[in-house]
């Protein structure tokens, strides 16, 4: 899977228009409803001018998402929810990598990618290509949709690694050599309740709040370490490269992204809802 270099990549950022209908809402709809059996996509043309809008657009919510994941694992970093932090944690990683990646002209989804083509400025070409193991796909051995994402990312992103600075630039590679290892632990959390309780008891005796992050045990404190990282890097290259899409105008139809991310997700209190709940419903039928 290849990806611009840095100068197209900033090229292609800034060079977004905001382009009316299909472009403004879902790119998995866009590709199914407009590309159908055309692989290329060249600038110049229409559906390249579209297809763009739509990406950035796309690229764009994918970094607020990342964020605001973000501040709600925070929220969720109590014994009984910390499961779910962690579960948390994993998806703002997974928003903000298919943000970098949209940054560069690329996106994966579960069956082909459209990646880079042609790089140059004025003459720049993405191609959809399949997943598989025929001449010309994107190759993996992994079956499943999000270990599929991590296997492809790892390796398209390495030549874009000199750009991201060293403390954060480990979430470019994988843990302990594993593609899939942060799938495979949301995945160990997420369907597995006797795993979810055993890592909320050791979060219960080793968290304390006065020395946070350092007390996340193990592997939540990694999870927290790549997201952090990943959101960093996400956040500077969108800065860098210029990307400035209309796609969060229902947040603020003037604001700028720090200031919709400061206002929508950061200062915003959460409700208390919990005395207009079942509470008491709930523990009476427990009693």
């Amino acid at each position: 899977m290849k990806l611009f270099g840095f100068a197209e990549a900033a090229y292609y950022c800034s060079s977004f228009t905001a382009e009316p209908g299909d472009a403004e809402g879902s790119l998995d709809s866009f590709i199914r409803n407009n590309l159908g059996s055309q692989r290329i996509i060249r600038e110049g043309s229409p559906l390249f001018v579209a297809y763009r809008s739509c990406a950035l657009r796309e690229s764009e919510r994918l970094l607020f998402l990342a964020i605001s994941q973000y501040r709600r694992c925070l929220d969720l970093l109590i014994p009984s929810s910390s499961p779910w932090s962690h579960v948390t944690m994993y998806y703002g990683c997974f928003f903000a990598a298919k943000s970098i990646l949209g940054m560069f002209g690329s996106v994966i989804f579960n069956n082909f990618v459209v990646d880079v083509h042609r790089s140059s400025p004025s003459s720049q070409e993405l191609v959809k290509r399949r997943i598989g193991n025929r001449v010309g796909d994107v190759q993996t051995t992994y079956t499943g949709s999000h270990k599929r994402f991590w296997d492809i990312f790892y390796r398209a992103v390495s030549p874009i690694r000199p750009f991201v600075v060293p403390s954060v630039s480990f979430a470019f590679s994988p843990i302990s050599n594993n593609p899939t290892w942060l799938i495979d632990r949301r995945n160990e959390i997420n369907y597995d309740a006797y795993e979810a309780l055993h890592h909320a008891d050791i979060f219960s005796t080793q968290f304390s709040a006065k020395s946070f992050p350092a007390s996340l045990p193990g592997m939540l404190g990694t999870q927290y370490a790549l997201l952090e990282s990943f959101i960093e890097i996400a956040s500077t290259f969108a800065r860098q490269l210029s990307l400035r899409t209309d796609a969060l105008k229902s947040f603020s139809s003037s604001g700028s992204i720090s200031s919709i991310v400061r206002d929508s997700i950061f200062y915003q209190k959460i409700p208390s809802l919990v005395s207009k709940s079942k509470k008491v419903t709930i523990m009476r039928a427990l009693k």
